[in-house]
């Protein structure tokens, strides 16, 4: 057919299938250049993971030699030339290529706008691959700005500025894909003897820290697990009180350590003295935290506790270190056993104005560094990458970003067994320069475990997203704390996002924390959609999934899910919630199956054919009235990740309502629409992909509905009253003149006047007080709730027996009373009234049943009273058993004024600490007397605050308190958080 064909239409034929087999070729060659493509473009180029080649420019091995050329990957036939022997030569050779590739840019021929200050317009990726077996350093491997990648200043035209030019070469250290390698900073121990049950080496150095196939083992200790716990509070800082046997004059203790977790904080002392028959230990230094809290505590480092697999003791006279393998191993040779020498392995150390750039670590194996130290750490570094390693049994930090850092990324990595922080990210408070400005640090799909300290702490940075990691048995206070406390408007702090991280058995040892934690002063900074769960309790204190610490103001917190919380959800200390954000987060149930690991993508559900609509009030035809409350519900299983899914409600084809759900990879999720539907006739109802189903609606529309039925208190006592309210909405496009009624019993009790534009909604409250008895209460056409109304007795307190109880935290004390007069004179010290201190002094009466109401009249305090010294009414299941060395009475609540403050603190989990806290300051220049009311209902508690005895300024009330008791104790008490001793009047108690 080409015969018919023109010249010129062959011509054109030819020159496309030409071109095309072009463009083939090319794309076959532009392909296999991508997979092995030299340097990243600066503007217009995606960063992406490196993926490690075999063939590299050096290569170092445990059976090379440092006078080879380091350029084959295993030494040759003639054993003439091969690898390095180490990294350090192997830095040299990197600095020597790098002076032979890297050119200086020629003279730009377009001047109108202005070059890079990069000297360099030639250059190229420099890799050194390590090849598998074990590194011992001698010293710290250190990075400065010559061993870096460089940036280059290309010759390419780009139509536009300089910078379009930029391209990045990277020097990257890597271990050979499928090998290996182990970079420590210990000294393998050999020579191993066994006697008994225990291995026995002389060593020739000091042992600090032991590590046996890359994991700490543990200093010979007791209790080999967990703590003791004294049984008295210590009168002095140097003494402690132990349980009969847990402690004694063992051999050869003169080494002896204690390791104390105290409320915030861990102490560290030794053993002078132990007297087995009094059972007191003489500390070596005061330790003043155990005379406010008693603390948890294990001995360590004594020959005679070497009794557990894995345990270890070292004698420094003899040099000898002795071990009991761990119990899946059967000889040392099994293993490779080091005593760590160093506390830091890798140091990046830039300069200011000198970075080092772009350099990159891959798939290396790091262990064996004492505490006090960072064991990889960056300062002045850019464009450095830490990415798919291992840290194991490193004492201090796991990996460091500090000054000067910008674009770290810290990906992919398994980090466990750090002693203090796992990674730690902070910059200058006030920094001298740019240069200083520690900003854009990447932490992401790192597998962080058993670290002590802050597992990811990262504060005065810029631009940190911490997203994507998961991070179990956390050894410290906080899994991820985030900003500074002191961090004002003055200080560079800000830009965090810290998503999608999953959080797993934390806070086992923690006290007074949150899972996730945030401080200081802020700006554009997000903390959501993280999983949190199995939160341990505190303690002395609460621990939660989420904490608004110390000066947080600026920061949100939003779509995060939380399940197995022992005790809360979310606290805030020295930070308030008007200056915050915490929005859409979710408590829900434990879910039958495990989540995954690392979170990634999104929730993708399926519906099951399994509506379920509840309507009360049904006739036999099924239908319902207008505005009757209706339930929607169905499951949902989510096959995709966790996470915050949207879910629609559909009404006759349309969209009627949106609703967030929390749910779990691989699990079902309830949904649960609550509606009112107010038009006649036949609907249909879906959610999601379910099926629809129908719903008859009987009745006229009413022009005005009344919603969202509350009451201040669903029961009371007689001639008290509650508060009824309801929320009024105009379903008309016309205004309504209305007549809002307040039904008690179905009749009429009270009633008021509102005018309500179309479409406006409006809240109405009503003050109730009924007689005795069971009564129903609601607003218009609003839903029911149920008011209990109970009679009460008065008791004559000038008439019944009073106690007196002091606990051991207050003392010194002294109570006067003059009971016929009503009045009462406490004098009390003490460390605190909070938490678990549970310092008070209080005069009370016993066996009060039921619910009730006390008042007092605070008429005085002593001159120079401390403003925490709280003084006020208190109720407690047993007065007399107070949080002294082990948790006291439960079910506690304390209304209280001090000199210039209120409000209530109290046993809000039932576990004997008084750690729940919200109070105010109370008007400028307030003058005693000052009145307080404490309310029962049933197992919670109102507290009040009067300056005239008749109008109540302050009001706080808690939950049902757990383990409350029917008939509980009630007084007055005080206590100082000071260690001082201060006194407070009283008077007219009912």
């Amino acid at each position: 057919m080409f015969k018919y064909l023109s010249k010129i239409t062959l011509f054109k034929i030819n020159y496309v299938i030409a071109l095309t087999l072009f463009f083939v070729s090319y794309s076959k060659a532009q392909f296999k250049a991508d997979q092995q493509k030299d340097g990243k473009f600066l503007r217009g180029e995606k960063w992406e993971k490196y993926k490690v080649p075999d063939k590299a420019d050096f290569y170092v091995s445990v059976d090379g030699n440092d006078n080879w050329s380091g350029t084959l990957p295993e030494p040759n036939a003639e054993m003439t030339d091969g690898p390095f022997a180490t990294i350090s030569q192997a830095q040299k050779a990197v600095r020597e290529l790098k002076e032979k590739v890297y050119k200086p840019k020629e003279e730009p021929v377009e001047t109108r706008w202005i070059g890079s200050p990069h000297p360099y317009g030639k250059g190229k990726d420099i890799l050194v691959l390590i090849r598998g077996g074990f590194y011992e350093l001698e010293q710290p491997l250190v990075f400065g700005p010559e061993d870096g990648g460089e940036r280059i200043e290309t010759n390419l035209p780009t139509g536009a500025f300089e910078y379009h030019k930029l391209k990045d070469h990277y020097v990257t250290y890597a271990a050979m894909p499928g090998e290996k390698v182990v970079i420590s900073g210990g000294r393998k121990i050999d020579g191993w003897k066994k006697k008994g049950k225990l291995w026995q080496a002389s060593t020739g150095f000091d042992v600090k820290m032991l590590v046996a196939d890359g994991k700490e083992q543990v200093l010979a200790r007791t209790p080999n697990e967990g703590y003791f716990i004294p049984p008295v509070i210590s009168e002095t800082p140097d003494v402690l009180h132990f349980n009969p046997g847990e402690l004694k004059n063992w051999k050869d203790m003169e080494n002896n350590r204690v390791k104390m977790l105290l409320r915030w904080h861990y102490g560290y002392n030794s053993i002078t003295k132990v007297d087995e028959k009094k059972r007191i230990a003489k500390l070596a230094k005061p330790q003043d935290g155990i005379v406010i809290v008693s603390p948890r505590y294990f001995v360590e480092n004594v020959p005679a506790l070497l009794d557990a697999p894995g345990e270890w003791y070292f004698d420094p006279k003899k040099e000898k270190l002795s071990f009991m393998l761990p119990e899946e191993k059967k000889s040392p040779d099994d293993i490779i056993i080091e005593a760590p020498q160093l506390t830091s392995l890798v140091e990046v150390r830039g300069e200011r104005g000198r970075p080092v750039r772009n350099l990159r670590f891959y798939g290396i194996n790091f262990e064996g560094a004492l505490p006090g130290g960072k064991a990889i750490s960056f300062t002045y570094a850019h464009s450095n990458e830490f990415v798919g390693n291992r840290i194991t049994a490193v004492g201090g930090t796991a990996v460091d970003i500090g000054t000067g850092c910008y674009q770290t990324k810290i990906l992919d990595n398994h980090i466990e067994g750090a002693g203090n922080m796992a990674i730690h990210i902070k910059g200058p408070e006030h920094p001298r320069s740019g240069d200083d400005i520690l900003r854009e640090t990447l932490v992401s799909h790192n597998y962080i475990a058993d670290c002590g300290g802050v597992n990811i702490d990262a504060s005065f940075s810029l631009f940190t997203t911490i997203s994507h990691n998961y991070i179990t048995r956390t050894r410290g206070r906080y899994a991820i704390s985030v900003g500074g406390w002191n961090n004002l408007e003055e200080v560079i702090d800000g830009a965090y996002l810290v998503e999608y991280n999953h959080l797993d058995d934390v806070q086992k040892d923690a006290d007074d924390s949150g899972a996730i934690k945030t401080a200081g002063v802020t700006f554009n900074s997000v903390v959501r959609r993280n999983l949190i769960h199995d939160v341990h309790a505190g303690f002395f204190n609460d621990n939660v999934a989420f904490w608004f610490d110390n000066m947080s103001l600026g920061w949100v917190s939003k779509e995060n899910i939380y399940y197995n919380l022992e005790q809360g959800e979310m606290k805030l200390c020295a930070a308030n919630l008007v200056d915050n954000l915490y929005v859409d987060n979710y408590v829900v149930p434990a879910p039958k199956n495990k989540p995954e690991i690392f979170i990634e993508g999104q929730p993708e559900l399926t519906f099951n054919d399994d509506l379920e609509i509840v309507a009360p009030g049904k006739d036999e035809n099924g239908a319902v009235q207008s505005g009757t409350d209706i339930t929607v519900k169905t499951k949902v299983f989510n096959k995709g990740a966790t996470g915050i899914a949207s879910v629609l409600l559909y009404l006759d084809g349309k969209v009627f309502e949106t609703r967030k759900v929390p749910t779990i990879h691989n699990n079902n999720s309830d949904v649960v629409f609550n509606i009112r539907l107010y038009d006649k006739g036949k609907h249909e109802l879906a959610i999601g992909g379910t099926e629809y189903k129908p719903v008859l609606i009987e009745g006229e529309k009413p022009s005005v509905v009344f919603e969202e039925m509350q009451l201040s208190d669903n029961r009371m006592l007689k001639d008290e009253t509650v508060q009824a309210g309801a929320v009024a909405g105009n379903l008309t496009d016309v205004k309504q003149q209305v007549k809002a009624v307040l039904f008690v019993d179905d009749k009429e009790y009270d009633s008021r006047s509102m005018e309500l534009e179309p479409g406006q909604k409006k809240e109405v409250w009503f003050t109730v007080s009924p007689p005795a008895g069971e009564h129903t209460v609601r607003i218009g056409n609003s839903g029911q709730q149920h008011l209990l109304v109970e009679d009460y007795n008065i008791v004559d307190v000038t008439k019944q027996k009073l106690y007196e109880y002091c606990s051991a935290k207050a003392k010194p004390y002294e109570i006067n009373v003059d009971q016929a007069e009503n009045r009462y004179r406490i004098k009390a010290g003490g460390s605190d009234f909070y938490h678990a201190e549970d310092s008070y002094a209080s005069v009370y009466l016993k066996g009060i049943k039921g619910d009730f109401v006390a008042t007092v009249k605070v008429t005085a305090f002593g001159e120079r009273t401390h403003e925490w010294f709280r003084a006020g009414l208190f109720a407690r299941n047993s007065m007399d058993n107070s949080f002294d060395a082990h948790p006291g009475s439960k079910g506690s609540f304390l209304v209280f004024t001090s000199p210039s403050r209120a409000g209530v603190n109290y046993d809000e989990f039932g576990n004997g600490c008084m750690h729940k806290a919200s109070s105010q300051n109370l008007p400028p220049d307030t003058k005693m007397p000052v009145w307080l009311r404490l309310e029962r209902h049933g197992n919670h508690f109102t507290g009040s605050v009067s300056l005239d005895g008749k109008n109540w300024i302050i009001t706080r009330r808690s939950g049902d308190l757990p383990g409350l008791k029917e008939t509980i104790d009630v007084g007055l008490a005080a206590g100082a958080p000071d260690k001082k001793t201060y006194w407070v009047e009283f008077e007219d108690w009912t």
